[in-house]
């Protein structure tokens, strides 16, 4: 599965999940349930709630640490609230409210599915399915007669202008998708079904829905796939990002903390040697940074500018986990495997993102950076992103897991 294919297919978490749990098996990784014991050579994956998944592989353990990357597989988007449809003029309207901090105006226009999972009868037990739509909805906007200065003043209430047209003369949303009535109840979104595509006279951009943040989720599977760590190597991704984190199959959770207990446990490790695997890995906050606007570049730093296609982006804000240990270890690392990277710093006058690294590193007290992709149009229904740069961020992760933190009197040596 290449990363178009992961993006245009990869609706919602649950799907984004799918789609892992497919590429981690087809790569010979098992399900790490309870009848299963993590051991040295072994390649795992623990499943939550549908919509996170942290896989791990256990190297040749000749270095006991635990080098994780993180990142999140939810998008801002529209969720479906109730089956209820809303009576138009034009048939009915999804009622639905805003996820995450969505640019509402680029919903407008562009053809949206409705995706999540339903939850059906299945004789006495209620049983998750998947859902896609098999037909396009859309939000259609006023035209510019009826708006005249609706380029001077852009304003949208979703709770009138955000709700998709469906059309039809059935009122349940339920009774639409499933005609048998055995939908119980659902989380169900509505999400751009706009098809990847490169752009630009030599095809340097990709432009997509969800490259924020399933652009780290991709790469980070596929090289934690590919590696050969010395280590435990671990991709963590969570969902709820995009709305706190602080939910049972968010950052916040037990997840990652019980597992790696769970890890050190099955590999007859003691309590010290845990706290020592903390201190010698290291946490890779893998989410996208803002890209220099072509249109305005005052938003950007005057003299810190990140450019697309300019290589992996170390975000330095308070915001963020970086320090100048975790980057200047980065950046060591980098360099010694020619890896392009630039330094990312917000204007001062415009407020910061946050990311789970923060919270991750926090909870493990571990050492940690943060870290992305230079895109444009953070959070628009259509993403823009340097293409080359996904293989760059590719390696990166690929020399992390497979790399070896030692500490000593002279100082720290990653390699």
């Amino acid at each position: 599965m290449n990363i178009q294919e992961f993006l245009a297919t990869s609706y919602t978490p649950f799907h984004a999940v799918e789609n892992c749990k497919r590429i981690l098996q087809e790569n010979g990784f098992v399900a790490f349930d309870d009848s299963v014991k993590a051991e040295k050579g072994g390649a795992y994956y623990v499943e939550n709630a549908g919509s996170s998944i942290v896989a791990f592989k256990v190297g040749d353990l000749s270095n006991y640490a635990f080098n994780i990357v993180a990142s999140h597989t939810d998008s801002p988007m529209l969720k479906v609230k109730g089956s209820k449809l809303i009576k138009s003029p034009q048939g009915y309207r999804i009622n639905a409210e805003v996820y995450g901090g969505l640019l509402r105006y680029s919903m407008l226009d562009i053809p949206l599915k409705i995706v999540g999972r339903l939850f059906i009868k299945d004789g006495n037990a209620v049983k998750p399915v998947l859902y896609e739509s098999p037909f396009n909805v859309n939000i259609p906007s006023m035209c510019i007669h009826h708006q005249p200065d609706v380029n001077e003043k852009f304003a949208l209430n979703p709770q009138v202008d955000m709700l998709p047209l469906i059309g039809g003369e059935e009122q349940d949303l339920y009774k639409v998708i499933c005609a048998d009535n055995r939908v119980i109840d659902a989380d169900l979104y509505v999400a751009p079904a706009v098809a990847p595509s490169l752009t630009g006279a030599n095809g340097q951009f990709l432009v997509s829905p969800r490259i924020d943040n399933l652009t780290s989720v991709y790469t980070s599977i596929m090289a934690l796939c590919e590696s050969t760590p010395k280590s435990v190597a671990i991709a963590a991704c969570f969902d709820n990002e995009e709305i706190g984190s602080h939910t049972k199959q968010g950052a916040y959770s037990d997840l990652l903390p019980a597992l790696l207990k769970r890890i050190n446990k099955d590999l007859k490790k003691t309590d010290a040697s845990y706290q020592k695997a903390l201190r010698s890995g290291m946490l890779l906050s893998c989410d996208n940074a803002h890209g220099v606007h072509p249109a305005h570049p005052e938003k950007s730093d005057p003299e810190q500018k990140v450019v697309l296609n300019g290589g992996i982006v170390i975000k330095h804000h308070t915001n963020y986990t970086t320090d100048g240990l975790s980057s200047a270890l980065l950046k060591t690392l980098l360099d010694d495997n020619n890896v392009k990277y630039q330094d990312y710093y917000n204007r001062s006058d415009i407020r910061c993102g946050v990311t789970l690294g923060l919270i991750t590193s926090a909870m493990l007290n571990l050492n940690a950076v943060d870290i992305g992709l230079g895109q444009l149009a953070m959070h628009s229904a259509v993403e823009t992103v340097g293409y080359e740069d996904i293989e760059k961020m590719h390696k990166c992760i690929n020399c992390f897991y497979n790399c070896k933190i030692t500490h000593s009197e002279k100082g720290i040596v990653i390699k």
